[in-house]
């Protein structure tokens, strides 16, 4: 994909910076027409849905997963997080986490895992992945979209008991892993964090390993509408050395 341009990061409309209520309101998608309650408008009176927020970008990327021989979910995810069609945040992200991830488990020879799999998450994705939910509900969608995966690959279900468990245990340890990102919170470092969790916890219950996380330096901490965390994230790039902050400190300690 390598399309890194001008990500939008206010309104899709107007470019004027969101806000983001405490209370929804009913709107009206200035796209579609769409009537909801929502909690990130425009001060213009613009609102953009969930269904028109990326329709370019989530073709895009179905398109780039289909044709992907890639085994390696990290650079599967730092590949659809540079295109320029992807906003700086927004559940797209959990889109990426969840079509990296079971895009590498179909193209590795250790998964069992079939087009309409991954087509299955994707859709699941879309049903508990909505935008500004990480501070409204307590739950970043990338955290359902990686429990989808699992599912998934477990077959769980309602009545399950085990496989159902054993979800629940994968989104419980994602739930934390996106808390210690969530000041102010971004979506590429919730991506790139539960990832990392995520394939351990596959190799640790089915023995499935895919190749490790590679160390990224993050090319959009610029456009972060909220202010990025800077050195306190692993992936802020040092510009005095050109390493990413990660890599460095893990170089310090050995």
């Amino acid at each position: 994909m390598n399309e890194v341009g001008q990500i939008r990061q206010d309104c899709h409309i107007c470019g004027t910076p969101l806000e983001y209520l405490e209370q929804g309101i009913p709107v009206r998608c200035t796209v579609c027409g769409r009537e909801e309650r929502g909690n990130v408008l425009c001060p213009e009176g613009h609102y953009v849905c969930e269904a028109c927020h990326s329709p370019d970008f989530l073709t895009s990327l179905r398109t780039f997963l289909r044709e992907s021989s890639e085994t390696s979910p990290f650079l599967l995810a730092e590949e659809l997080m540079d295109h320029h069609a992807l906003p700086m945040l927004g559940c797209e992200h959990a889109h990426i986490a969840a079509g990296a991830l079971m895009t590498a488990l179909r193209n590795s020879e250790q998964a069992r895992v079939d087009e309409n799999q991954v087509d299955e998450v994707l859709a699941r994705t879309a049903r508990q992945a909505v935008s500004a939910y990480c501070g409204l509900s307590g739950v970043c969608g990338v955290v359902p979209a990686l429990g989808a995966c699992y599912s998934v690959l477990v077959g769980a279900r309602c009545g399950l008991g085990p496989q159902t468990m054993a979800t629940m245990e994968l989104t419980g340890k994602l739930g934390l892993v996106t808390a210690e990102h969530a000041e102010p919170g971004c979506c590429k470092a919730y991506v790139r964090a539960c990832l990392a969790t995520t394939t351990e916890y596959i190799r640790e219950t089915l023995d499935i390993e895919l190749p490790g996380p590679a160390h990224a330096r993050c090319l959009h901490h610029t456009q972060h509408p909220h202010g990025c965390r800077g050195f306190a994230c692993p992936w802020y790039p040092d510009v005095s050395t050109g390493q990413d902050a990660g890599l460095q400190e893990a170089g310090d300690g050995g």
